[in-house]
């Protein structure tokens, strides 16, 4: 018995010096923290943290298309960008719908190009949402804000690109919303004629058809929210005219006052539409959204 025993302990001490000669490799696992740049800084400050938003402005392959030739944004047109996005996005609707609306409808990760995404019928695409958690934004590069010295018509140029992009913004977020919760059939029905060759209609074409772009013809989801992009970075003052100047001519180029009146009527049908909607789903008065974000943008310059 006292052999057993004193073998058993050999073993035992045995066992604990190869336990404490034994030295494992390097973690494979790569836990530096990462290193901050005064654009990451600022993300996390006005996006992250209050939103919960990932902001990705840096390459990376995953995230986009890989047979698009694509490029990364400049990176000293990052923040300007995203500062003057929350003033006529963000900030508008927290102030319209309440911080918890904007935190739990809010994409998780915007991801920005700088290059165009075009595609192969010649169209290019301005934005892309995926299922309300992602939205990828292009033409970064083409977006500048200042202003100084600059002659009318290249302000004009440069303030034609912003609204673009953020009206964008604004198309995808509509997308978001009525994901989460469906408009009414009866903006379907309003007007049918939706058709997948849009691109050979001029924006004139399809507003004399009722629609208020060309790419509004494509399906009532891309209708509802070109809808709300547009009345939403025009202002109510221009909104209104670009309805009320709409004039359709018969084969004679007379005006036709019964097919102009049609188109008027259909496009104002479907504002209507979507004003209650707002309101009934989300408890957001559409004008007093719209009046927000038109003076966030004569603050910007960009609208006069």
């Amino acid at each position: 018995m006292k052999n057993i025993i004193y073998y058993v302990a050999v073993v035992v001490s045995l066992f604990f010096v190869s336990c404490s000669e034994e030295k494992l490799g390097e973690s494979q696992i790569d836990t530096t923290p990462p290193q901050l740049n005064t654009t990451d800084v600022w993300i996390r400050e006005n996006y992250t943290t209050p939103f919960n938003v990932e902001v990705k402005y840096k390459w990376d392959k995953s995230e986009l298309d890989n047979t698009k030739k694509l490029t990364p944004p400049y990176q000293d047109r990052v923040i300007p960008f995203l500062d003057n996005m929350k003033k006529i996005w963000i900030d508008p609707y927290v102030k319209n719908g309440g911080i918890n609306f904007m935190k739990q409808h809010i994409p998780k990760l915007m991801v920005m190009v700088g290059s165009h995404n075009y595609l192969d019928n010649g169209g290019i695409v301005l934005g892309q949402a995926e299922g309300g958690r992602k939205i990828t934004l292009f033409d970064i590069n083409y977006i500048t804000f200042e202003f100084d010295g600059l002659s009318k018509w290249e302000k004009s140029k440069i303030v034609d690109n912003i609204i673009r992009a953020y009206r964008t913004m604004h198309h995808e977020f509509g997308h978001i919303l009525t994901q989460t919760v469906a408009y009414p059939v009866e903006y379907k029905k309003i007007t049918p004629r939706y058709v997948s060759n849009w691109i050979i209609y001029s924006d004139s074409d399809a507003k004399r058809l009722g629609f208020v772009t060309a790419y509004a013809m494509l399906n009532p989801d891309e209708d509802f929210s070109e809808m709300l992009s547009y009345m939403l970075t025009m202002g109510n003052e221009k909104w209104n005219k670009y309805i009320d100047d709409i004039v359709v001519y018969d084969e004679n180029w007379d005006t036709d006052v019964k097919a102009t009146a049609t188109a008027k009527s259909s496009i104002r049908q479907k504002e209507k539409i979507i004003a209650d909607y707002m309101l009934q789903a989300w408890k957001i008065n559409l004008y007093q959204l719209q009046d927000d974000i038109e003076k966030a943008m004569i603050e910007m310059k960009i609208l006069e």
